[in-house]
């Protein structure tokens, strides 16, 4: 359902940021002009320019082609409504309720069991639904028909019926949705208090993927004890460090990675783990924590302790607070997190990547800005979709801005503002080599 547009920037562009390109196939993104140009992407199985004269449920007069199928206004509801709730039918008569060729006796209360079996026979296409789930039990629901269609199909060894690239979207997300998974408990439980990982960022890199502090070899034990009360003192040092090493383990997980050299991905993770880490941050903040601040999942404050930093601490707190109320402006969700923090790491325009790894980056790059694309126009329609896709775009040059404040601030504290140099790199030798690069 997309069209093919999308521009990978070249090197003298700035980084992360890259042109949408609109043209002929797309027009102005009018609802008629983008109908008629999606269509002319899908390979549509019947002739959708003609409206149908037959429902395939119910056998009434049809009134269009609704989720790929031609039926009536009363089956294409039901459907719908079935799914978002996450209905499951039985029927009392051996699933024979809507046998027959003649149209359905709508004068008598039809089966719903059978209906839906009917509805899904005949290749309604649930991911069609331009609608939230209701609850898990539709997403279960939706999930189910897809397989058992997908299934069907391979079976018949003929090409579905449902869109190929709608499927292709659903795959995606679903990668990237559980790619995070597998992350999140790295960056919620942080390194343990007193505790330091004391490995180079070429050493991360080339260690196999750790999802658990536990699994970190060689942890020291570097304590800092509170002057005033004796014990151990708690900080959000750890968290820091695991969230920067959670977004250098996602960055494991996709293709592209094991297709480019070592020396290219030392360049990439350098300038995207800094951005990849401040969404992670902002979206558990939004997300998980319902906070309109930046808090470590220990409940400590993001950002320098003003006492110690003094203004220019607060102004730092200021800074790093901007991504998260971008992200709280857009009501960011986990599918366009997950879309929009894939599309950050695959930048082909970072500077210093060679052209052929470039070319790699770019083509992953590609899906997941036409996954987006896509996702925005089947959620918020052919006339907000486009404005919404563009408003998420807009989130990474927050993110640019961000990662260089961050820098700059690291550079000024280190120069001028703490004399105790070896507290201040306590965080880790890999935060040190990701701030300074």
């Amino acid at each position: 359902m997309l069209p093919d547009f999308i521009s990978v920037p070249s090197t003298s562009e700035k980084c992360l940021s890259f042109e949408v390109l609109l043209p002929d196939v797309v027009g102005q993104c009018d609802g008629e002009n983008l109908k008629s140009n999606i269509s002319k992407i899908q390979k549509p199985v019947m002739n959708r320019g003609v409206c149908p004269s037959m429902c395939k449920v119910c056998r009434h007069p049809a009134t269009g082609y609704h989720y790929d199928v031609p039926s009536c206004n009363g089956c294409k509801t039901f459907f719908r409504r079935s799914i978002l709730d996450g209905r499951k039918y039985s029927c009392l008569k051996m699933k024979k309720c809507l046998s027959g060729d003649d149209p359905v006796d709508l004068a008598r209360r039809m089966c719903r069991s059978c209906r839906f079996e009917k509805c899904v026979d005949a290749g309604m296409n649930p991911s069609a639904i331009q609608a939230d789930v209701k609850s898990s039990d539709g997403e279960i629901l939706k999930k189910e028909i897809m397989m058992k269609q997908r299934s069907s199909y391979e079976g018949l060894g003929s090409p579905p019926v449902l869109s190929s690239f709608e499927d292709k979207v659903n795959e995606i997300i679903d990668r990237l949705t559980a790619m995070e998974m597998k992350i999140e408990p790295l960056y919620k439980e942080g390194l343990p208090t007193g505790y330091k990982d004391s490995r180079i960022l070429e050493d991360v890199i080339n260690s196999p993927m750790i999802l658990r502090y536990e699994q970190i070899p060689n942890l020291e034990y570097c304590p800092v004890i509170d002057e005033f009360t004796g014990k151990l003192k708690v900080s959000g040092a750890g968290y820091i460090h695991c969230c920067y090493l959670a977004s250098i383990e996602y960055s494991k997980m996709f293709d592209f990675v094991h297709k480019i050299d070592l020396a290219s991905k030392l360049i990439l993770v350098k300038h995207t783990t800094i951005m990849c880490a401040d969404m992670m941050t902002s979206f558990f903040c939004y997300n998980e924590l319902k906070s309109d601040k930046l808090i470590h999942p220990n409940g400590l404050r993001c950002g320098p302790p003003r006492p110690r930093y003094g203004d220019v601490g607060a102004k730092h707190q200021i800074s790093m607070q901007r991504t998260l109320v971008t992200v709280l402006r857009n009501e960011l969700n986990r599918v366009e997190y997950v879309l929009l923090k894939a599309i950050v790491l695959c930048n082909p325009a970072v500077s210093g990547l060679p052209e052929s790894v470039q070319e790699v980056i770019g083509k992953e790059r590609e899906q997941y800005v036409r996954t987006l694309l896509t996702y925005c126009l089947l959620n918020y329609g052919s006339i907000n979709g486009p404005s919404r896709f563009s408003a998420l775009l807009a989130i990474m040059s927050v993110l640019e801005s961000q990662q260089k404040n961050a820098k700059d601030f690291h550079l000024l504290a280190k120069a001028t503002i703490l004399k105790d140099l070896e507290r201040y790199t306590r965080i880790s030798k890999l935060y040190e080599q990701i701030m300074e690069s």
